[in-house]
């Protein structure tokens, strides 16, 4: 063997065919297509979507229609045209409101559905990420070199892990959100949402660093690790081009449910008061104010009139999304296992 040969580092990854048995098995599992389907359509619907809906409806998710509401604040139900005088509509004249109005102010509930969407699904894949990152990077750092740093990694994630994540969240998250409130990154988050992401994210990545510690144990012995140790490669490498892509499968899977959870916590933070503030718009805080309409026995109390459409939509779009989210995940576990399916 030449010199040239021996510091070649050799790069060894999954087999393309790996890759291709795992398509076909995850396109027989028509629960989880659909399910990568809807998180693929409502994405759509809550980015470029929005824009388009307010283009072709001719108003904002955050226009007030003073016609949506009746002299008890009730608004109006889904597919209602109303009067669009004394707004900032363009023209003026009728507006359909395709939901109906959210609530008192009557605002477009469809187009704050979209909004909101944007919003927890940038904290839900924004605090997925975070979290993946941090508990990758410390999963495969105690994995791979073990000894004292293994102990030291390992106990340090079992102590975050003792803590309960919501608790977590209220106490420190406060101080980070004042830092964090205001910034918004040129327009591109709303003002909180940042700060949810960076909280949820640092204290949600105990369980994927365990996971990868027990992958990177096992990795860590096998003969393609040694075949690059004795071509000379680093332990940066090893652990960038040899590890990481066959954690690949775990991360993903695991990566799908962080995000179905992520969007639970999201809409729990906002009903303690602790998510992205009014007026913008998330599902959690779409929930939080208009809790309790669906069961309230309207006309009982006349300041509290409204509508059950207020709380059915959001709740019915957070529900889809992490149940998608769940099988999407599930169907991936099993293509990713031989014996998953067929």
């Amino acid at each position: 063997m030449s010199a040239t040969a021996e510091r070649t580092p050799v790069d060894i990854s999954l087999p393309a065919s790996g890759h291709r048995l795992t398509w076909r098995r995850l396109k027989r599992d028509r629960l989880a297509v659909a399910g990568g389907f809807y998180i693929l359509l409502m994405v759509l619907l809550c980015f470029p979507g929005l824009a388009i809906a307010s283009h072709f409806l001719g108003h904002g998710s955050d226009t007030i229609f003073p016609s949506a509401v009746d002299l008890n604040l009730k608004p109006v139900g889904p597919w209602s045209h109303v009067n669009a005088a004394n707004t900032a509509v363009a023209g003026h004249g009728k507006a359909l409101l395709i939901l109906g109005a959210d609530g008192p102010l009557g605002r477009d509930e469809f187009l704050r559905l979209l909004a909101g969407g944007r919003t927890s699904l940038e904290i839900a894949f924004g605090a997925t990420l975070l979290a993946l990152v941090i508990g990758t990077f410390v999963g495969a750092v105690a994995g791979f070199y073990g000894g004292w740093i293994d102990v030291v990694l390992s106990r340090l994630t079992e102590f975050a892990m003792g803590f309960p994540i919501l608790f977590l969240v209220i106490a420190l998250g406060y101080t980070i959100s004042n830092d964090l409130s205001a910034v918004t990154a040129g327009g591109v988050f709303v003002p909180g949402a940042l700060s949810l992401i960076a909280v949820i994210g640092i204290f949600n990545w105990f369980y994927i660093a365990r996971i990868v510690r027990s992958q990177v144990l096992t990795l860590r012995e096998r003969e393609f690790v040694e075949a690059a140790r004795m071509t000379g490669a680093s332990n940066r490498r090893i652990i960038w081009k040899h590890l990481l892509p066959h954690l690949s499968g775990p991360l993903s899977v695991y990566g799908s449910l962080i995000l179905a959870g992520t969007m639970i916590l999201e809409a729990g933070l906002s009903f303690l008061n602790f998510g992205v503030p009014l007026p913008y718009a998330s599902w959690g805080n779409m929930l939080s104010t208009n809790w309790g309409t669906i069961l309230y026995p309207v006309g009982t109390d006349p300041a509290w009139v409204t509508s059950s459409w207020t709380s059915i939509w959001p709740a019915v779009a957070v529900f889809s999304t992490v149940f998608a989210f769940a099988i999407f995940a599930e169907g991936v576990r099993r293509a990713l296992d031989p014996e998953g399916i067929g």
